[in-house]
């Protein structure tokens, strides 16, 4: 009676939790059906490229793409090639202008001044040569840079070093682009040139822009001067736009210091682009808006060979269609706004926390009969240390922790008791078995409130952080299952149960079956990351197919793995046996365990997260039930 009442009293407390998470969610909601606004940006040398081909004029380019709908290009900076291309200036080696007598240098050839050694750029324009010289003083250092004429820079550094130096965006550029309706977003090159010292320098150039996204392998200031890259673009309220999927080295650690002051920004490889068709793109970018909360598409138009089209009008076609789609999807075109400024209290944390602990305390006394004055011993001491942490500030190491022993506890005990306790059995079979799949899921969606409570924060949703040790969390609940049948199977002590079931016989193809469980299990944990199994190419045209039917795509590995498992082994629990619970049980677990994994993603909107457990559920049930059909007469009763 007494740990009746002592239950009685922790189930408030879960309650309580559950109750502020659906709350915190709910938060959550509101944010994401706010921000609804996707910028696209075009890349301006690919539009060069574009009008090329064509022998067109890039105004006449860039007027059919602003009626588009596009009013963004990404520009890179410019370099010394690109300043003379434009007849910005002129620069030579020193050696050269010595044997071409260069006329525009030649009075300081005469009057000895050229070494060649040395570089000379000729900049007539004020405004240029301002913002270059400012860019090779920041580059190079004060003593590099000298004055020859009021025209004429000498740069202690060899021509072939200076060619690949970013020198800001060209003012004619600029000028070009803004006369024509367009805002810019630079693209910035890492170069190992600037450090602690001159990282703020080189961002005060960009000061007038709102958005910079880097391009290359690395981040600008990598790997040291970082923090001073952070501070430098808060300081002159630059959004730091990051590239997803795409790896730059300490792109991770700029988007923790950057905070809220980031934007999502998704990109085809031009590599990659070869590879795939327009609608293949049309699909990954709407996509990307809709499940990822990208904010920022950079888009490369598609260009011969690999079309044989007139690729002006081709890609203009490609740019319109893609604009309509996302307007279609329910978002607007306009300038990407910032990471969502959600922050959970330290409050609320020890509260979700307490409701993680009370699962967790259920689940071990499944395993081991608990005495209530133990229970409570337990959930008092880990309060403590979860106030404790959120106390010295440890708030994103403790919403994590507990995230995770969420994913660990709810999806294994939701199984665990759906198959222990006693039932009456229903009038028929399968109907019985989809309740029980039910109840496990809305036993599983306990844990799933606490973990969106938890992480009902700005960082997580921008993608800043993100749910820790997938891995773990995906085959840690397998393995609980699957010990939990086989140390509560057969009759006597526990050591008598283990020696009968480590004596079970076993035929060969029950060996083999069991292998292919493995190996499938094996691929589950692979393919849980962006860079690890690849998916090969009918499973593609499969998830594309199902995406066009069903508009958001569910997981494969939940409607033809886990609920067909599920189902059978709620049919086998149903009919008496107990024998093969355990294995068929911890299969069947992949499916509330996925359900768990697709929420903690936590920047895909929830809606989206909820259609996909839905179309999951009803395809799996529909394939359970085939499944069922055809190994029903295995599962005769004892």
């Amino acid at each position: 009676m007494l740990k009746k009442i002592g239950r009685g009293f922790l189930v408030l407390v879960l309650t309580a939790a559950v109750l502020l998470g659906a709350y915190l969610g709910f938060v959550r909601f509101l944010n994401e059906i706010g921000g609804r606004t996707v910028e696209i940006v075009v890349d301006l040398n690919d539009l060069k490229r574009l009008a090329a081909f064509e022998k067109e004029s890039l105004s006449r380019v860039l007027d059919e793409v602003k009626k588009a709908g596009i009013s963004e290009v990404g520009v890179f900076e410019e370099t010394l090639p690109d300043a003379a291309a434009l007849g910005e200036l002129s620069y030579a080696k020193g050696s050269g202008l010595l044997r071409l007598k260069n006329p525009v240098f030649l009075p300081l050839i005469q009057a000895g001044r050229i070494k060649p050694d040395r570089t000379y750029i000729f900049i007539p324009d004020q405004p240029v040569r301002r913002r270059i010289s400012n860019q090779l003083k920041w580059a190079l250092g004060d003593k590099s840079i000298k004055f020859l004429t009021k025209h004429v820079i000498e740069v202690d550094e060899a021509e072939e070093e200076l060619r690949v130096l970013g020198l800001g965006v060209s003012e004619s550029q600029r000028q070009f682009l803004t006369a024509r309706g367009f805002g810019i977003v630079p693209r910035v090159t890492h170069d190992p040139r600037y450090h602690l010292g001159n990282i703020e320098a080189k961002i005060s150039g960009l000061k007038d822009f709102g958005l910079v996204i880097f391009d290359g392998e690395k981040i600008i200031g990598y790997p040291d001067a970082v923090p001073a890259l952070s501070d430098a673009l808060k300081k002159f309220k630059l959004k730091y736009g990051y590239i997803e999927i795409v790896k730059q080295e300490g792109d991770r650690r700029l988007k923790k210091l950057m905070g809220p002051e980031i934007v999502r920004v998704h990109s085809v490889p031009k590599d990659e682009l070869e590879k795939i068709s327009r609608a293949e793109a049309l699909d990954r970018f709407v996509r990307a808006a809709r499940e990822r909360g990208v904010r920022l598409i950079y888009l490369r138009p598609f260009l011969p060979p690999q079309i044989d089209a007139y690729p002006v009008a081709y890609n203009l076609g490609y740019f319109e269609t893609l604009r309509s789609r996302l307007e279609a999807a329910g978002f607007v075109l306009g300038p990407a706004e910032s990471s969502p400024r959600l922050n959970v209290a330290g409050w609320q944390i020890v509260l979700l926390g307490a409701g993680v602990l009370v699962g967790g305390l259920f689940l071990l006394d499944a395993f081991v009969a608990l005495p209530i004055w133990l229970m409570y011993f337990f959930f008092l001491a880990g309060l403590s240390f979860a106030g404790y942490a959120v106390s010295v500030g440890q708030f994103l190491a403790a919403q994590k922790t507990l995230a995770w022993l969420a994913a660990l506890i709810f999806p294994a005990y939701a199984v665990i008791s759906t198959f222990s306790n006693e039932r009456k059995r229903a009038g028929h079979v399968f109907y019985g078995a989809a309740i029980a799949i039910v109840n496990i899921l809305a036993e599983t969606s306990i844990g799933i409130f606490l973990m969106i409570g938890l992480l009902a924060d700005g960082r997580f949703m921008s993608g800043v952080e993100v749910f820790p040790a997938v891995k773990t969390a995906l085959t840690l609940p397998v393995i609980t299952v699957a010990l939990y049948f086989i140390l509560r199977s057969g009759e006597g002590g526990l050591r008598d149960r283990l020696t009968k079931f480590l004596e079970t016989r076993i035929t060969i193809l029950t060996a083999l079956a069991g292998v292919v469980v493995l190996a499938a299990l094996a691929a589950l944990v692979a393919r849980s990351g962006n860079f690890s199994l690849p998916v090969p190419g009918f499973e593609k045209h499969f998830r594309n197919w199902l995406e066009m039917v069903m508009s958001v795509r569910p997981r494969t590995k939940e409607f033809i793995v886990g609920y067909p498992f599920l189902f059978l082994a709620a049919v086998y629990y149903l009919k008496g046996k107990r024998q093969w619970l355990w294995l068929l049980a911890a299969i069947g677990a992949v499916a509330p365990i996925s359900v768990f994994n697709a929420f903690s993603h936590i920047h895909t909107p929830v809606v989206i997260s909820l259609a996909r457990t839905f179309n999951g559920l009803i395809l799996g049930l529909l394939v359970a039930w085939i499944v069922g059909l055809i190994a029903g007469r295995y599962l005769t009763k004892e």
